[in-house]
């Protein structure tokens, strides 16, 4: 589910807080059967990446969707009509793409890599990853690379927190203002390296994890590290908010919005669904920058990047090539895994049934001369053949 396909608050209420997320791709493993699965959740899309041996209908995708919903208006057999299903090379196709970020709202950001990475690591880490993905990330991550360092992409950097801070320097805050972050993701510690090199000091990072938080305010010469229930009482009044945690509530409400004081001039909402009730529009004495803000700033990026995107295709396509031979190489590995044991079984039966009369008569020197020829042969036999089979698949892959 996409920015293509759905409007922002749709697709964010398929986003799923940190501590409710293992359970909830389990459940989807036992739903939908699949082997390895990981689930990517960005500003503008969720994507669940998983193997599977058969064709994924709708009503299975509906199934998996009310899994992940976490509103009750929401029609899941709607959106299931209406997201995208992709199989096999297809799949590996959008893949590759997403990663060199040519599926983004904003073309050529750099975000999205580490989101998939971050997402794969974690299905990883809960054993929900195995060696299809492991080849898949691989060559995400080698196209993506290529991308960003052999086109024009890089010669315009365009992120979501590139844009957001363009925003807030336009604001003309003066770097020893008091700054207030809330969150400690990578959104909001990306934010925090500009702030850092921006010469900023005053920092308050509020958020549920204080180690997490802390890894932030520690950058800062005069960093703070607060508890959620410390943003809920309202006692800093900062020049500036940067919000964005994975909630599904509004964490700045209507109340708050009314009881901000006149020191904060400017709020920046990264997070999808928003954590800012919109009623901070109300407010004109505070200027107010969210997500659909950066949707309308990219669109006038978008003639220049799709000139570029001509350079990325040739080498997206190439990656889904090369991801195509290393499956088949991968296959050819697990169709001869068994080889050794066969050959070690072949070797035992020789030595210990067909041939153990003539052996039992041989003296220790030529015992052991033998044991050395017979292991020779072994890794031969065992090496041989896979040299083989992969010179001829790399030779057809050449070919085609």
């Amino acid at each position: 589910m996409s920015h293509h396909q759905f409007p922002l608050e749709t697709i964010g209420q398929f986003h799923i807080e940190d501590h409710a997320l293992e359970q909830k791709l389990q459940q989807m493993k036992t739903v939908s059967g699949c082997e390895e699965l990981m689930f990517v959740s960005t500003c503008n899309r969720v994507e669940w990446i998983f193997t599977l041996d058969h064709y994924v209908c709708t009503g299975l995708t509906q199934q998996i969707l009310d899994i992940f919903n976490q509103s009750p208006v929401t029609d899941t057999q709607l959106i299931a009509q209406n997201c995208l299903r992709l199989k096999g090379e297809e799949a590996v196709h959008h893949a590759l793409r997403t990663a060199a970020s040519l599926n983004s709202a904003v073309i050529g950001e750099h975000e999205i890599l580490g989101q998939m990475r971050a997402a794969y690591d974690y299905s990883v880490q809960k054993g929900l990853a195995g060696e299809t993905l492991r080849l898949l990330m691989k060559q995400c991550i080698k196209t993506s690379k290529q991308v960003f360092t052999e086109t024009d992409l890089r010669r315009k950097p365009v992120s979501i927190v590139s844009i957001a801070w363009n925003a807030f320097l336009e604001q003309n805050i003066d770097n020893n203002s008091t700054i207030g972050l809330v969150g400690a993701g990578q959104i909001i510690g990306t934010f925090a390296k500009f702030l850092e090199d921006g010469g900023f000091k005053n920092i308050h990072v509020f958020n549920r994890s204080e180690s997490s938080a802390k890894a932030i305010s520690s950058r800062f010469e005069n960093g703070h590290t607060h508890s959620m229930e410390e943003f809920a009482q309202q006692q800093l009044h900062p020049n500036a908010w940067i919000i964005c945690t994975g909630s599904t509530e509004y964490l700045m409400d209507e109340s708050m919005i009314q009881s901000l004081s006149s020191k904060t001039k400017f709020i920046i909402d990264l997070a999808l669904p928003g954590n800012v009730h919109p009623a901070i529009k109300n407010r004109t004495d505070i200027g107010f920058f969210d997500m659909n803000s950066i949707q309308k700033i990219t669109s006038e990026n978008i003639a220049f990047r799709e000139q570029a995107l001509t350079q990325c295709n040739p080498i997206v396509e190439a990656g889904l090539s090369e991801h195509h031979h290393l499956l088949q190489e991968r296959k050819i590995e697990l169709a001869m895994q068994n080889i050794p044991t066969t050959i070690k079984e072949i070797r035992d039966t020789a030595v210990g049934s067909v041939f153990q009369k003539e052996f039992s008569e041989l003296d220790e020197n030529a015992k052991a001369t033998l044991d050395r020829i017979l292991d020779y042969m072994e890794k031969k036999y065992i090496s041989v053949p896979m040299k083989m089979a992969k010179a001829v698949l790399l030779e057809h892959h050449q070919k085609n």
